[in-house]
């Protein structure tokens, strides 16, 4: 069982990876974007505002918002590529594409059809372009615009179970024979559909379960925020455990937008909720008040030791833990980088969240400690959660904005985060980048080389397929098969019809290992790609 888990988990945690890595690159462009179209960059630097280089500022940010905005489709179909067996992943891609079209549209057709839908902020702008945008009641239910389609927000929650199930009816309907009069649509034509008819009935129920959750929510803050300094532990903390059902947008829009947030008087106008308030005493030059009553739930405070400090520090920990720090590396950098310089924190935490729950809520209960330590200080920070606004709106706004406290708070995250999360994932073995399941650490990999160098076979690649397919229990028990620099990665359907012994003498190969039940690794060196062809061949015939 527990080698089937860990089968089971590498899997997901590979299925992840796709879309973190396209993510993580288009939010270092939004990162670089952001610096580059911040205002008080450009009064420094009057040079930045030009027209130019604001169009380059806006298509660079732009482009980490497209997979930011479309995360959960994204999600959907990673998940669907990295699940499905060998043979069937582009079917599972499809069959998730619909699935997740199926599932916003029938969700905007229930609450349509029963008077649920709530009216959006409709805008015509300069040469007649009209913007549609959600407004706070919509969050409160739930509701927003997605693909042009005002329907449920289900968040990155709900394209994880679009991908999975397209993954399980892939693999469950790719033979499905059906009567005659049905036969066009058997076969490969199937799954999408299948994924289709399931997600029209879940798009459905969804409008009726989802939105209850939102007002569950609502008084909840309320609740939460009368409750002195744990009832800002709790702000922190909720705040961060909602991010994968995308419930935290309604969370915190509810204390920056509402009186859930307070209520305030500044150079004589009246503001309510945190956003608004630390807006307006950022603006009036004559406002010099104490604010640790309303910042004390505003996200900037709370978010900024772990957004600056924290999760670089995390990420340098998951680099430390890491078995091949080149895999690691790339990803690190560029997930610490949007982090660190725009406050975008989602390239982290799917890093890990689904495959080590322990550790997310680990890392949401020290969002919540930041909070609950600034209250606790009466900090009164006025800033945002990235490194340029804790400088502008912090360092430089004097009285206004106590940014030690928090700059403070941070540089303990950041070991905090460095320690707990090198040892977590070390002494849990969580896969993370660069610790995939007996990865090529240098080392090996380089004896590998070697060793390929100086071995030598009768045995073509042809015949060393055939056996190779013979002892892993002819074609029909191999389930899925690729391959890394070095190995040939195979999954099988029953792991008794395996001949281990036979397997660890296979000629032309280095070794073979067996990290879990059904997952056999077959070391070639650096000939591996040859012998993946002769497989390949081989499976096809």
């Amino acid at each position: 069982m527990k080698k089937k888990l860990q089968s089971y988990f590498s899997m997901l945690g590979r299925s992840f990876l796709l879309a973190i890595a396209v993510m993580s690159f288009f939010v270092l462009l939004l990162s670089l974007g952001a610096v580059l179209k911040n205002p008080n960059f450009i009064d420094a630097v009057p040079f930045l505002g030009n027209s130019w280089i604001q169009f380059l500022a806006n298509a660079l940010s732009e482009s980490g918002l497209v997979v930011i905005r479309f995360m959960p489709l994204v999600f959907a179909v990673s998940i669907a590529i990295g699940m499905a067996e060998k043979g069937t992943k582009e079917l599972a891609a499809f069959s998730a594409l619909v699935g997740y079209l199926f599932m916003i549209t029938f969700s905007s057709l229930t609450i349509t059809t029963f008077d649920m839908l709530l009216p959006p902020t409709v805008a015509v702008g300069e040469n007649n372009v009209v913007s549609i945008s959600q407004t706070l009641e919509m969050r409160k239910a739930m509701q927003t615009m997605i693909l042009g389609v005002q329907t449920i927000d289900t968040g990155v929650l709900g394209g994880v179970i679009v991908g999975t199930v397209a993954a399980w009816a892939t693999k469950r309907y790719k033979n499905k024979s059906l009567p005659m009069i049905f036969s066009f649509y058997q076969g490969k034509h199937f799954p999408p559909i299948a994924t289709g008819i399931i997600f029209m009935l879940v798009g459905i129920l969804i409008p009726i379960v989802w939105p209850i959750i939102g007002g569950g929510i609502y008084k909840a803050a309320e609740l939460v925020t009368g409750a002195g300094v744990f009832g800002s532990f709790l702000f922190g903390f909720i705040e961060r455990i909602l991010i994968p059902t995308g419930l935290h947008h309604v969370w915190y829009s509810l204390a920056h937008f509402t009186p859930v947030g307070g209520v305030k008087e500044i150079c004589g106008e009246v503001f309510t909720g945190t956003k608004a308030i630390t807006t307006g005493a950022l603006g009036c030059g004559e406002f010099s008040g104490d604010l640790s009553d309303i910042t004390r739930v505003w996200l900037g405070q709370g978010a900024t030791p772990i957004k600056v400090f924290g999760i670089p520090g995390a990420l340098l920990g998951i680099y430390l833990a890491a078995k091949n720090k080149n895999r690691a590396k790339v990803i690190v950098i560029s997930a610490a980088c949007a982090s660190f310089f725009a406050g975008v924190t989602e390239p982290f935490e799917f890093l890990f969240m689904f495959l080590a729950p322990g550790l997310f809520v680990i890392h949401a209960a020290l969002t919540g400690l930041s909070f609950a330590i600034l209250d606790l200080v009466n900090a009164s920070y006025l800033g945002g959660n990235n490194i340029i606004e804790l400088v502008f709106n912090g360092v430089f706004q004097g009285h206004k904005s106590t940014w030690i406290p928090v700059t403070l708070v941070g540089i303990a995250m950041f070991f905090l985060y460095l320690i707990i999360f090198k040892w977590y994932i070390q002494k849990f073995d969580v896969m993370t980048p660069g610790r995939e399941p007996d990865d090529d650490t240098e080392e090996v990999l380089q004896a590998e080389i070697e060793a390929s160098r100086l071995l030598r076979t009768k045995a073509t690649k042809e015949e060393v397929a055939i056996q190779l397919i013979e002892y892993l229990g002819s074609k029909d028990n191999i389930r899925d098969y690729t391959n890394c620099i070095s190995r040939l990665r195979i999954f099988v359907h029953d792991p008794s019809l395996v001949n281990k012994q036979a397997l660890q003498k296979i000629p032309g190969s280095l070794g073979m290992a067996n990290p879990s039940e059904e997952e056999f690794h077959i070391v070639f060196g650096m000939k591996v790609s040859e012998y993946r062809e002769a497989v390949d061949k081989q499976m096809n015939e």
